[in-house]
């Protein structure tokens, strides 16, 4: 199962496209955000994926007369796709967040310390938010598709501020 062969296969499903045309897509669309995918792995992914059979490259002239590959999505690659799209939409998600690191040692500094750090963990979280909330101001007219991605993380931001300000109150109190 994996998530970067699917944002690969979707990217080239929608238009063939170079390894670096991938790359500046996913950065785009901040697909690294939101998914886990690593810019740089990308290259090595295609490479992959086309030893593999899913997608073929072309050798076509690029600017200044240098070469590059560029990739389609074949059958056997559509169907995989297919099947990891499946396979992923049927997994209990994972929320991994960095901040729990240090919500698990909160108990090993001071209470101040640890009010402060709590304070920091809310602060990072209203920001996230106003970003979200002004991307979806600023991007009315991205597809459905990124916008209820970006929709999802903001309201997942309005509900951990609620939990980190519950915890902030709670260990304030003890």
């Amino acid at each position: 199962m994996s998530g970067i062969d699917l944002i690969v296969l979707g990217c080239v499903a929608k238009q063939p496209r170079s390894a670096y045309d991938i790359q500046k897509d996913v950065e785009e669309h901040n697909l690294s955000e939101w998914t886990r995918i690593s810019i740089p792995s990308i290259y090595k992914k295609v490479l992959r994926l086309e030893e593999q059979g899913y997608i073929a490259g072309d050798e076509v002239a690029g600017e200044r007369a240098a070469k590059k590959n560029v990739y389609h999505i074949t059958d056997k690659g559509r169907e995989y796709m297919k099947s990891l799209m499946t396979e992923l939409s049927l997994c209990q998600p994972k929320v991994l967040m960095d901040f729990n690191a240090v919500i698990c040692n909160l108990n090993k500094v001071d209470k101040p310390t640890a009010l402060v750090l709590i304070k920091n963990i809310i602060n990072g979280i209203e920001e996230s938010k106003q970003y979200y909330h002004s991307a979806l101001k600023e991007h009315a007219d991205i597809p459905l598709v990124g916008r209820t991605i970006m929709e999802q993380q903001e309201k997942v931001c309005v509900t951990l501020l609620k939990w980190a300000q519950n915890l902030y109150d709670s260990y304030k109190e003890e």
